[in-house]
């Protein structure tokens, strides 16, 4: 099955979900969120070295009261870019594989972006999966160097803040890689179903 398809295929079957709201699969989020910014900060140290800027690497000062303010409002704006980008190009790739729009759904606390019940193929559910995590990391590592202190101070943000988001798509990558190519998943913004077809 390389198709997207609305109706589930004959013979396909439930083979395994990953929820938000199930601890075996919230803990393997958690400890990722933590280990992924940890290794974007050493792709980070590495741009510098290679890019002989390790030795300024003091990102800014804040001096006044305007210069803090004007950190939080980054900081504001880099989590809200962040995001927007990284569902975008979740619902790109699912805009692309169906030529539907997605689903986009945003709260307090949580967004996400949904094919809006497509069953996708395993190789185009992989790419929707990891295109936020790759594509936002090495835009920020490529223009880093480049950056005033400030700026480059909230594309590390930018960076990090994406990274840690990206851990339930990780999960979700990692559990797909371990599935037959001929898997089929459901994502519904809240949870992925992965359908196999049945042996026999």
């Amino acid at each position: 099955m390389n198709k997207p398809v609305k109706t589930l295929p004959a013979g396909y079957t439930l083979a395994g979900s990953i929820t938000l709201t199930r601890t075996a699969d919230l803990l393997p989020m958690l400890i990722w969120s933590l280990v992924l910014p940890a290794l974007l900060l050493l792709l980070v140290v590495t741009v510098l070295c290679l890019t002989h800027q390790i030795a300024d690497w003091n990102l800014f000062s804040l001096h006044s009261v305007g210069q803090i303010a004007a950190f939080f409002g980054g900081m504001l704006l880099v989590t809200l870019v962040m995001v927007i980008a990284h569902e975008g190009l979740h619902g790109l790739v699912f805009w692309c594989a169906t030529g539907n729009l997605p689903r986009f759904e945003f709260k307090f606390y949580y967004a996400s972006a949904s094919p809006g019940g497509w069953y996708l193929p395993r190789r185009v559910f992989m790419l929707a999966t990891l295109v936020p995590l790759v594509t936002i990391s090495l835009v920020c590592l490529a223009l880093i160097p480049f950056a005033s202190p400030f700026l480059r101070c909230l594309l590390i943000l930018l960076a990090v803040f994406n990274a840690s988001g990206s851990a339930g798509d990780l999960v979700v990558a990692l559990r797909l890689f371990r599935l037959p190519a001929e898997t089929l998943s459901l994502d519904n913004g809240t949870s992925v179903y992965f359908f196999i077809p049945a042996p026999g």
